[in-house]
């Protein structure tokens, strides 16, 4: 194999890494697992407000069922001292009575606020259970997208240092002021750094040769590299 073989050799290689590297950053997979991670984080934040609802809602019931009992523990005190042996006199047992009335709506009006407590709290519930459930299999996705793109990774992996291998001994054949021209110029030209010439014309300029330039390229020996002095691509002959 000639040099310039070596070369084209070279390039096809740089070629084929940059399609791998191109493929690894723009992988399906991972844009399922962000995808899945973004929805995940989203489901976590949504949990979080729920959970401090909910803590909210857990208090507000203790502080309502705890003056539940208060008010029903005063009642049964002043009904134990209405109906036992220590009431001295009409007076008191009116008093005591008159207190027990006035409670009993007041316990009724906290018993009805644990009521509405325990229907704010249900729907909460039954939205964290949702929220969880979204939760477990949004966990699964993400380990699936994660296995999937661990599998695809190690493969392409695998396939670019294969072609860097390739690559690494191809250049080894290609004389060290060839190479370097050629890498000085393939951040330009990328893939079409080094080009045939088809016998009329430089396969990568976008314009036309001069007659001169196409007559100067014919008649230098097969297989010999040139410059191209229209677009500065290095040209095969």
């Amino acid at each position: 194999m000639s040099s310039v073989d070596d070369l084209l050799a070279v390039q096809h290689e740089d070629t084929t890494a940059d399609q791998i590297r191109h493929r690894l950053a723009n992988l399906p997979e991972r844009v399922t697992l962000e995808t899945a991670l973004g929805e995940r984080r989203t489901n976590e934040s949504d949990r979080d407000v729920l959970r401090l609802e909910r803590l909210e809602l857990d208090r507000r019931q203790k502080r309502a069922e705890a003056d539940v009992e208060a008010v029903a523990s005063r009642i049964q005190e002043l009904d134990d001292r209405l109906y036992g042996s220590g009431i001295s006199s009409p007076r008191e047992a009116r008093e005591i009575q008159e207190e027990v009335e006035r409670l009993k709506p007041r316990q009724e009006d906290l018993e009805e606020r644990v009521l509405e407590v325990f229907e704010e709290i249900d729907p909460v519930d039954g939205r964290l259970g949702e929220l969880d459930a979204r939760a477990e299999a949004g966990d699964a996705t993400i380990a699936a997208a994660r296995a999937a793109l661990a599998l695809i990774e190690a493969g392409l992996g695998d396939d670019l240092a294969q072609a860097e291998e390739r690559r690494h001994v191809a250049a080894s054949e290609v004389p060290a002021d060839v190479l370097g021209r050629y890498e000085g110029l393939r951040g330009m030209f990328g893939a079409s750094t080094v080009v045939q010439f088809d016998g009329s014309d430089c396969r990568g300029c976008p314009s036309a040769m001069p007659a001169v330039e196409v007559d100067r390229v014919k008649h230098l020996e097969e297989g010999s590299l040139t410059d191209c002095t229209e677009c500065g691509r290095l040209v095969v002959r």
